[in-house]
Order: structure tokens, then sequence, then C-alpha cells
């Protein structure tokens, strides 16, 4: 009977002494600070819950009660700030991110929102620059977080400041998924100068995606800007596959193709545009400027005029009219057209940029047809801007007018005005230096070589300009000089080359010379310049004419409206006895520039070719007369040559 009893009493006394062994349990009531902590974190998840929902109002809702609850934790309000930030509400953002930031001033990402909400509100510089600080604050205590280096990055190249972005941006690489901060990094490289980095870049956006279209267009950008048109066509011609009916696409491929030089596929694509919609504003701007520089000026001025009346507020259409017109050196239409502009503009009482450029080509026009006064007249007035600074384009055709009419002192006054107004501007400065080393006077001369020299201390923009100086004052010397010192410090620089390499021609050291175009030409297989001098040098020594013979009708391709290559081929085509093809080119040239003595020179020895000396001697007459460079020595020596047989029955 007593058994169970027991066994049950034994049972509970084996469970219930450890119990007694232990302390009493006590428990103590929160205080109401802390209870009003545990109720704002309360609210803190469940807010960040609801905004997992998308349910803005009431996340909203309770961050807003659990910053009332505990008003003193800036992490919490931070975390308030980015929500309203998220939810565009930017003025309340701003007032509790400022507050984070008073509360935890050693917060990291208390300042970088308070710098992403000032950046998302700014609307010009200076908003951009208030936000900086902050940004900057975060990046500075915490350089290897991303979203913080992604806006810090966006602030410096929203303020032009590529570089500083480059920098920022570069740290975090490593770090980050997805390719939004690639892509603004390479942006930020491009700005900064730096293309081959910036293409390294985007290609490892396209290695990981390779449809990435923002990626394929800063890819695209880098190679057309650095004239890798073989590489950027394809990325185009993919882009246009994929939107074979955006027309606008095909119209950019087609530009992409013209300054490609690839002519022929240009213009297909161009007329396969105008076929699906000839009032494609792009495909007729386009093509009338590929026809224009095929020097089939009546079908560009066709497109253009039909694009004026699509646009007939453009100014730019009626100006495109004028240098077309130009282009093919028919001066009284394009003056024409020019007139007419510019009475619209002033009766629209236009800003004076458009009438200053206006004027610049009609002072080109009267520079063509060597009205010296008529040039000035034009320009002059133009030669300081509205805000005072100096108008290149003024000041460059000014001192041509000074150079052409042989009047060095002109050009000096005029040099002096301009560098009196930008002392600091490198191509008033040169100019300066030129005009200096004309003079006649031994001091300023003496003023020249200084300022030519400081000048060429200034890097590869200063050491190209020093060269210039000295090529356009025939001192061939000085000018290989110049290049070559600064070809140790960049030594594939193609424009240093060509200074060097020409300069050198005109030593008449030919072998290095030689040498230095064909380094040029490796680097740059499309430098139209450095093509047409080294195969005309061929032609002109009579030596190497096939290889003359392709680089001369590579360079036309590249440029078919230049006067100067036209008269090469005609004169490599002279050379191999192809006489029909000569002139055709030579007379194409002389069209474009009717008094160069040495297309005159040029058309005098194919005429003595074909058997009419009398049309040579004419020639060469009128050659002399358009002082030709080397005072006229050769071709008074073949007018002396053949006066006994000209005078012959």
């Amino acid at each position: 009977m007593n058994f169970r009893p027991v066994a049950a009493a034994l049972v509970f006394a084996t469970l219930a002494s450890p119990l007694q062994a232990a302390p009493p349990a006590r428990s103590e009531a929160l205080s109401p600070v802390e209870s009003a902590r545990r109720d704002a974190v309360e609210r803190f998840l469940r807010a960040r819950l609801f905004a997992a929902d998308g349910e803005f109002q009431e996340a909203l809702k309770e961050f807003r009660r659990a910053v009332e609850l505990d008003p003193g934790d800036g992490h919490l309000r931070r975390e308030y700030a980015e929500a309203l930030r998220d939810f565009g509400i930017l003025p309340e953002a701003e007032e509790q991110a400022r507050k984070a930031v008073e509360l935890v001033p050693g917060s990291a990402a208390a300042h970088r929102v308070l710098g992403q909400i000032l950046l998302s509100k700014a609307r010009d510089k200076e908003g951009i620059e208030a936000a900086l600080p902050e940004l900057k604050r975060a990046n500075d205590l915490q350089p290897a977080e991303p979203s913080g280096a992604l806006a810090l990055g966006q602030a410096y190249l929203r303020l032009d400041r590529p570089e500083e972005a480059a920098t920022v941006l570069s740290r975090v690489q490593d770090r980050v998924r997805g390719p939004m901060l690639p892509l603004l990094y390479g942006e930020a490289l491009e700005k900064a100068g730096k293309p081959d980095e910036a293409e390294e870049v985007y290609l490892g956006i396209l290695r990981q995606d390779a449809e990435n279209p923002a990626a394929s267009l800063g890819l695209l950008r880098v190679y057309q800007t650095t004239r890798k048109f073989d590489k950027a066509l394809p990325i185009l011609a993919d882009l246009v596959k994929r939107q074979p009916g955006n027309l606008g696409l095909r119209a950019q491929y087609g530009f992409a193709l013209l300054r490609a030089r690839r002519l022929d596929e240009a213009e297909k694509t161009f007329k396969e545009v105008l076929a699906a919609d000839p009032d494609n504003r792009d495909a007729l701007r386009h093509y009338s400027s590929l026809l224009s520089e095929r020097l089939e000026t009546d079908r560009a001025d066709e497109l253009l005029k039909k694009l004026q009346g699509l646009e007939p507020d453009d100014a730019d259409v009626a100006f495109r009219r004028a240098l077309n017109f130009l282009e093919a050196r028919r001066l009284e239409d394009a003056e024409t057209v020019l007139n007419d502009l510019r009475s619209t503009l002033v009766a629209q009482k236009a800003p004076s940029g458009g009438i200053a450029s206006v004027d610049g080509q009609l002072g080109y026009v009267a520079l063509l047809r060597k009205d010296w006064a008529a040039a000035r007249a034009a320009v002059k007035p133009h030669l300081l801007d509205e805000d005072g600074t100096v108008n290149l384009q003024a000041l460059n055709l000014l001192v041509q007018v000074a150079r052409e009419a042989e009047e060095p002192a002109e050009g000096l006054r005029i040099c002096r005005e301009a560098f009196a107004k930008q002392p600091k501007e490198l191509g008033i400065r040169s100019l300066l230096a030129e005009f200096l080393l004309r003079s006649e006077k031994e001091k300023d001369r003496a003023e020249g070589e200084e300022l030519v020299a400081a000048i060429a201390k200034e890097g590869r923009p200063g050491a190209l300009a020093a060269a210039d100086v000295w090529q356009r004052l025939e001192r061939y010397d000085r000018a290989s000089q110049a290049a070559t010192a600064a070809l140790v410090q960049f030594p594939d620089d193609p424009d240093l080359l060509f200074r060097q390499a020409a300069s050198l021609e005109r030593e008449k050291k030919i072998p290095e010379s030689v040498a230095s175009f064909e380094k040029l030409i490796e680097l740059r297989p499309d430098h139209a310049a450095a093509l047409n001098y080294l195969g005309y040098m061929y032609a002109d020594r009579n030596e190497n004419l096939e290889r003359a013979l392709e680089l001369v009708t590579r360079a036309v391709a590249l440029e078919p409206s230049s006067s100067a290559y036209l008269d090469s081929l005609g004169w490599v085509y002279f050379r191999l006895g192809r006489l029909d093809e000569a002139e055709r080119h030579l007379l194409t040239a002389k069209r474009l520039s009717p008094d160069d003595p040495t297309i005159e020179d040029h058309l005098g020895d194919l005429a003595e070719k074909q058997g009419d000396l009398e049309k040579a001697r004419e020639r060469w007459t009128r050659a002399l007369a358009l002082d030709p460079e080397d005072g006229g020595a050769a071709i008074r020596a073949k007018l002396e040559r053949t006066a006994a047989a000209a005078k012959t029955p």
C-alpha cells in the first residue's frame, strides 16, 4: 500500500534538490529609458520589414515612432534618413541625416548618407560642392566602402574633376558586384584622358556581360576618341544588328564609317536610312558632309537645303551650306549664303558668337581672294569676345593676313594686344613669339628667343607649339631640335614625330626623315598628313613610286577634298607616266586652290610632257608670280631651258 507514494516522494526529492541549491530567481522591471530603447528597436525592426514588403507609409510611421522613442540614437536617425531618401522625401531626410552626423560625428555611414542626400538635391555646381565635404569625410573614414566611393566619384565627375573621381573609384573596384561602379570608373578614366585604362575597364564588364549596352557605348566612345575606327565599327555594327529598325543608330553607324574614311560603305548606309525615312535629319546632315568632301557640291547643297526646310530656325544648316561651297572654292556662292545668314542673325538679335563665326568665314573668303583689308574688316571687331577673352579663330585669321600681306609689324601689334588680355594662353604666346622673331628689332627678336625657349619646356603641348613657331619661320633646324628633344620624353607621340620628320626633310636629311615618317605610319596608319608627305617625298625624288602611289592614295581616301593631297597624287601619276590620271587630279587640286604655285608648276611640267610647250610656259610663269617657297629658282631654270625652243617656229 505504501510503495507508490514512497516512490513518488523519492522522485520528487531527486528532481527538487538542484533547484533548492540554486540562488533564488530575481525579476527586475526595465527603467523607462531601457523600455523606450527596447520599443524603439522593435519599431525599427518592424519598419525594416514593412520597407522590405513595399509598405512605405507603414515603414515611415514605424521609423518615425522609433526615433521619437530614442531620439539620441544617431545610428537610428541615419537609418531613418536613408529610408526617407529612398522614398524621395529629401528635406526631412536631410534634417535627420544632419542630426545623425551631430550625434555620431565619427560615423562614416552618417556622413555618407548626408552627402548622398545633398548630392540628390543638387541642381547646380554650388549644390554639388555642398555635398562634397560630407562625401569626402565618409570616404576618408571608409575608403574601401563602395556606395560612398560611388557617390563621391559622381560628385567629382559632375564638378569636372575626373582625375580625383578615378582615384576614388579605383580603390573599390575589387569590392563590388554589378556594373555600376566599373561603368563610372570607365567614364572617369575617359574624361581623365586615360583611354587605354578605360578600354580595359569596359572590356572587363563585357567579359562578364557581353550585351551590356552602357559598356559597349563606353568602349565605342573610347575607340572614336582615339580614332580606333577598326575597333569602333564592329560595336556599332552589332548594335545595328540587334536593333535593325533603329534608324538613328544606323545613321550614327554611317557617320562612324565616314570618320573611318570608308566612304562607299558610309554612303550606302546613308542611302538606306534615307530610303526608309527621307526626312532623317542625321542622315541628311552626315551624307551632305560626305558629298561635300567628295566635291559633289551641288548634291550636298540639295540635301542641306532639304534639311534647312526641316529645320528653318537652325542657323547651323545655313552655315554648313556656306562651308560646302567654301570646300569647293565657290567663293561667291559661299559669300551669298553667309551674308544672308548674317542678316538673319542680326535681325533675330542672335548672340554675338554666332555672328562672329559668320564674319570669320567671310574674312576667310576675303583672305582667299587676297583682299587683306576686307579680311581684317570682317574679323577685327571680333578679336575679343563679350567676356573680354580672345577669340582665337579671329586672332589666327588676322595673323595669317599679316603673314600673307608681309606685314610683320601689324602681326606683332595684334599679338601683343591679345597677350595683354590672356598672357597665359599657350596659343597666344606662341604667336607672339613668332612675330617677335619676325621683327626687325634686335630687342624683339631676343625677347622672342626667350619666349619660345620657355614654351618648349612646357611638356608635350609646349614642344609642339615651339616646333610650329620655328616651322612657320622656316627655321627647320630649330623645329627638328625642338621635336627631337621632346621625343625623348614622349617617344611615340605622332604629332611630335610628324614635326620631326617634316623638319628633317626640309633640312635635306632624307634618310632620317623617311625613318621618322615610317615609324609614324606604323604607329598611326591613318595619319593622312604623314602618308601624303612621305609619298610626295618619294615622287619628288622620282623613287619608290609604287610605294608613293600606295601612300598618297591612302591619304586622298582619308581626305578626298585636300588640294595638297590631290596634287601629290597627280604628281605621283605624272612620275609613273600615267598622264591622263595626273591631269585629272592636278586640275581638281587647282580648282580647290587656284593660286597654289606648286600645283601650277606641276601643271606646267604636265603640259610640257604632253607636248604643249606654250601652255607649259604659261603655267610656269604664273607659278613664278604666285611666290613659290624656294623663291622660284627651279621654275626660272625651266623657263630659261625652254626659252630657245619657245622661239623656234
